[in-house]
């Protein structure tokens, strides 16, 4: 089931594409999300952010959507005019992590978990891009993207850098964003930052269920900043509720319970690097 839309269409222009879009799919015969997923190739839930106006879609999964809605000329001419306006309104960040990013500048203390993919906080050029094209985005977008985020990476140099503990699941390791060359790059690139002396990175081994299975999430602190949390999941948020900060920051601990030692980690990585290497 679709969930509500929070958003109006009335003055939230990607909002108003995206039921544009929805009614362009239904008119087509997809009657479900869960059809035109199958029928696109795109997950559910990225349609379903979309018809909701969260996220813009990329320009490949744009014209993918209007191809296998058979969109009349005219209709279409009318809707990559309205993508186009609503993505002058939004800019390249998202609303909903435009508060995440003015707390990430100034946070002292950043607390990372990865469950499947790196913290973008952590992520080569490559890596960024890879993972934006296959959401759909087309190269000049993603590369926009990569951008954006290689920026954020100034939290870890300066006079005064924030101390970062990033605590990843095992299987980020081997979960293939890219070619193998953007693997052994993106974790040669962890080595790397684990060197620092401001960061901390450690690895939770695939040993069955823990508690990390719920989500990936980010926490930020300091004395300039509220404690908030980023959770990305289905919907993605960025809350300064202290209750809920404090929830996730006991949570964080409760996973590095089952991280291996930074030594530990580090060679886990290693071997990642090396199977890696094998399928170059």
């Amino acid at each position: 089931m679709p969930r509500p839309n929070p958003r109006d269409p009335e003055t939230d222009l990607g909002a108003a594409l995206g039921e544009a879009l929805r009614d362009l799919r239904i008119d087509a015969g997809f009657r479900t999300q869960e059809d035109f997923a199958k029928a696109s190739g795109y997950a559910r839930e990225g349609i379903s952010r979309v018809e909701t106006g969260d996220t813009l879609p990329g320009a490949t999964m744009f014209t993918d959507w209007l191809d296998a809605c058979q969109a009349p000329p005219r209709e279409r001419k009318l809707l990559i005019r309205q993508l186009t306006l609503a993505r002058k309104a939004r800019g390249p960040i998202p609303q909903f992590i435009q508060k995440w990013f003015a707390n990430e500048a100034k946070a002292a203390f950043l607390r990372l978990w990865g469950l499947l993919f790196m913290p973008g906080q952590l992520q080569t050029r490559e890596y960024a891009q890879a993972m934006f094209q296959a959401g759909g985005a087309d190269p000049e977008e993603a590369a926009e993207q990569a951008d954006i985020r290689l920026g954020r990476q100034a939290i870890f140099t300066g006079s005064d850098p924030a101390h970062v503990t990033a605590v990843i699941r095992e299987r980020a390791l081997y979960f293939q964003v890219g070619t193998p060359e953007v693997m052994v790059g993106q974790l040669q690139h962890l080595l790397e930052l684990s060197k620092k002396p401001n960061v901390v990175l450690q690895v939770v081994p695939d040993t069955g269920y823990f508690p990390g299975l719920r989500g990936p999430f980010a926490l930020a602190s300091g004395e300039e900043i509220p404690d908030t949390l980023l959770m990305l999941a289905v919907e993605d948020q960025t809350m300064e509720d202290t209750a809920l900060t404090r929830k996730a920051a006991a949570l964080y601990e409760e996973i590095r319970g089952y991280a291996l030692s930074v030594a530990d980690s580090r060679a886990v990585i290693l071997e990642a690097i090396r199977r890696w290497s094998q399928q170059q």
